[in-house]
């Protein structure tokens, strides 16, 4: 769909410059997944089980989309919007845990998540509530390099396009932050602005940290394996 910003054209690629080597203290590559505690807390507060278990697929789906693109490619960090989640923070958590699931390996059909490795920051919005949630999730091997918190911040706090807005919960911690910025027009916080603002603004963190490489950086040129994956 066209809510993706595309990880590069060719015949030029963009990569994250860290390490592509595999992190085997992750969860990706751990023991598989059996506790869902953010799942378990939407369904909890009500939400229906097919809506939380849509978005809950949706990021296994994704996640080892990831997985496979960072294996070939060096990938190690990760910007894109969720559709199934409907702007509802709750679900975006979902979607994420689902993203970093370790499945069964005597179940290879069911093979999803595996990107726990991987830095993300995603996004969801809700139109008719003109409110965008966003989920940063940072591996513990990354915490070095890349802070959750100060991702988020930096996002609502861009002047890209006019902006964003909120602000990191209360709750976010250095490896897991959430926010939902609301339309403020009161504040020149529009809904359309933002929903184009948030992903270019959590990339350009990442390269304001050095770890998005730009073209004019590329060394060599050439067939990468993540150049038909979506941001």
């Amino acid at each position: 769909p066209g809510h993706f910003v595309a990880l590069n054209a060719p015949p030029r690629t963009h990569l994250p410059t860290m390490s592509a080597e595999p992190l085997a203290d992750e969860p990706s590559r751990g023991e598989p997944t059996t506790v869902f505690p953010f799942r378990d807390a939407a369904l909890a507060a009500g939400l229906k089980d097919k809506i939380v278990a849509k978005a809950f697929k949706e990021g296994g789906k994704k996640g080892v989309e990831i997985e496979g693109a960072a294996d070939t490619s060096g990938l190690t960090c990760f910007c894109t919007r969720m559709i199934s989640s409907n702007g509802d923070i709750r679900l975006l958590q979902a979607a994420m845990e689902g993203m970093n699931s370790v499945p069964d390996p005597e179940d290879p059909e069911e093979r999803k998540g595996c990107s726990g490795a991987i830095a993300k920051l995603i996004i969801s919005e809700d139109e008719p509530g003109k409110k965008i949630a966003m989920v940063a999730y940072v591996p513990e091997a990354l915490k070095s390099q890349l802070n959750a918190i100060e991702w988020m911040k930096s996002v609502c706090e861009t002047e890209l396009g006019g902006g964003v807005g909120g602000a990191p919960d209360d709750s976010s911690t250095d490896t897991w932050a959430t926010s939902t910025a609301v339309e403020d027009t009161s504040k020149d916080f529009f809904y359309l602005k933002m929903k184009d603002n948030t992903l270019n603004a959590a990339i350009a963190y990442l390269r304001e940290k050095g770890l998005f490489q730009d073209d004019e950086d590329e060394e060599e040129e050439g067939d990468n394996a993540a150049a038909d994956f979506e941001w």
